[in-house]
């Protein structure tokens, strides 16, 4: 004597997939662990765009400091943004030990520029950092 088993089409129904209300909780769930994923990395992606900006800033008031100590005509009085565009297209000494020599910043676009004279102020014709970001807006 052979038995044949079949599930009833209510026995089948309820081991088909998940249900409607296990998928949307699932969405809800995976919505909220990406939000805090993006939250997170917005707030280390600014914190490495200020650091980038500290960087360019000490390098532009590093620059002015030798190009100054080397006699070069390139500061503007009262004026970072003028004073930083001098420096970008070169300035060279017309006497001294440096007579002739080229004192230029590397190429930083305007962006990064801008986003370094925060931390940039003129003090006494001098293009100064600043580390708390107190300088020029």
């Amino acid at each position: 004597m052979h038995f044949v088993f079949q599930r009833s089409a209510k026995a089948r129904r309820t081991q088909s997939g998940f249900s409607l209300m296990e998928l949307l909780v699932t969405v809800a769930i995976m919505g909220i662990i990406s939000s805090i994923g993006v939250g997170a990395f917005g707030g280390a992606r600014q914190g490495a765009e200020d650091q980038k900006d500290k960087r360019n800033a000490q390098e532009i008031a590093s620059m002015a400091a030798v190009a100054n100590a080397a006699g070069a005509p390139f500061v503007v009085p009262g004026d970072e943004k003028a004073t930083i565009e001098n420096l970008r297209t070169g300035s060279t000494p017309s006497r001294g030990a440096f007579k002739g020599r080229l004192f230029k910043l590397s190429n930083m676009s305007e962006f990064d520029i801008k986003g370094a004279m925060r931390f940039l102020a003129m003090n006494d014709n001098e293009l100064q950092y600043r580390l708390d970001g107190s300088g020029s807006p």
